[in-house]
């Protein structure tokens, strides 16, 4: 019996969603050490709003380019309470978590600040158990439990640790910003079928405006240049900008699960540019906290559960392929996948390994 295989072309777009993927999750990664060394001379508040400004732009332009060009948006534009949601999601990760990161980056190395950034999946997995009836399964709480024992061994004291590298503070700040960071993911799960270009611009032209409007407020700007000025908005328009869009560029060539599991190399990443960067002291404790939390992060992402669950019928619209969910026709020209279109779905009820994804939206 010969073995069924892909075509080369569908070769080439796994390969190349993979390799988005992991530039998403490197561009990420990088503005940790970079943005601990912006913030020697700027305020944690300014800093954020650039970034996420610069990031909201980008984005922007992009929808604008897409209406242009008349390209098919998927799920359309936000409407509704969907902006309520979106609006949670803009002030919890674009506001408040930021600015906690970087007063904690302040007071923690920047290997260490990554290797901190794997709670975001745990705590996106948690809120979403307390929130919306998720089921955790064995991989979810070995997961969970090596990104703990991780944090752990990072926050004991030992030799060859840098003066000042791990304080309390600067760790719970980090932690903090993880679980906002958390709750804005839960949050934008709530309008996660409409333009992610659109959800990103609005995100980040709120957020920038916001926290600026605060910098000036309460803090004041810190010593800013041209040079900072434009370092700053390429951080942020690659960084929270470009980022996303290779991330949403590899959900619809790979799917959730192997996009998330490439991307959680994200804090592994951080860490090791830390380190390259700005020259902060390998100890052993910081390369066994990278091996289990990177782990542990992997492992989030690979939790799944099957069940027997019910769909009730529906009517959305959202990008999609012939999966086992999406068995319709089209109209002749309407052949390519991935497409984006408002269809329906018939009420039934099957078991199957699944996430809670925008199609199962199921307490446990």
């Amino acid at each position: 019996m010969s073995k069924f295989r892909l075509p080369a072309q569908m070769h080439g777009e796994i390969r190349r969603g993979q390799i988005e993927v992991i530039a998403a999750a490197f561009a990420f990664a990088a503005s940790v050490p970079a943005t601990k060394i912006l913030l020697a001379d700027t305020s944690p508040l300014a800093l954020s709003g650039v970034l996420y400004l610069s990031a909201g732009v980008l984005c922007s332009l992009l929808v604008a380019i897409s209406r242009w060009t008349k390209a098919t948006a998927a799920g359309g534009s936000i409407r509704g309470t969907e902006w309520l949601w979106l609006g949670g999601a803009a002030l919890a990760g674009a506001v408040i978590a930021p600015f906690l990161l970087f007063l904690g980056l302040r007071q923690v190395s920047g290997h260490i600040t990554g290797l901190l950034l794997n709670f975001e999946a745990v705590f996106t997995v948690g809120l979403g158990v307390v929130f919306s009836g998720e089921r955790l399964g064995r991989r979810g709480w070995l997961g969970a439990l090596a990104v703990l024992a991780g944090a752990v061994v990072l926050s004991l004291p030992g030799e060859g640790a840098a003066p000042g590298a791990t304080r309390w503070t600067g760790i719970a700040l980090v932690v903090g910003a993880c679980a906002l960071w958390g709750l804005d993911n839960n949050l934008v799960q709530r309008v996660s079928l409409r333009d992610a270009r659109q959800i990103t611009a609005v995100k980040g032209l709120s957020g920038g405006v916001l926290s600026l409007l605060l910098a000036q407020a309460f803090g004041g700007f810190g010593r800013w240049n041209g040079g900072r000025l434009s370092v700053a908005m390429a951080i942020g328009a690659v960084s929270f900008g470009f980022s996303i869009v290779l991330f949403v560029r590899g959900l619809r060539r790979l799917g959730v699960m192997q996009t998330g599991m490439l991307f959680a190399l994200a804090p592994g990443f951080a860490a090791i540019l830390s380190w390259t960067i700005l020259r902060e002291q390998v100890a052993a404790r910081g390369l066994a906290a990278l091996l289990v939390m990177t782990a542990g992060a992997l492992f989030l992402v690979l939790d799944r559960h099957e069940h027997w669950h019910e769909h009730e019928a529906t009517v959305h619209a959202h990008e999609h392929t012939h999966d086992g969910h999406h068995q319709h026709l089209h109209d002749a020209g309407q052949a390519a996948e991935p497409l984006a279109h408002e269809h329906h779905h018939d009420a039934t009820k099957h078991a199957h390994g699944h996430l809670h994804d925008v199609h199962h939206r199921h307490r446990h």
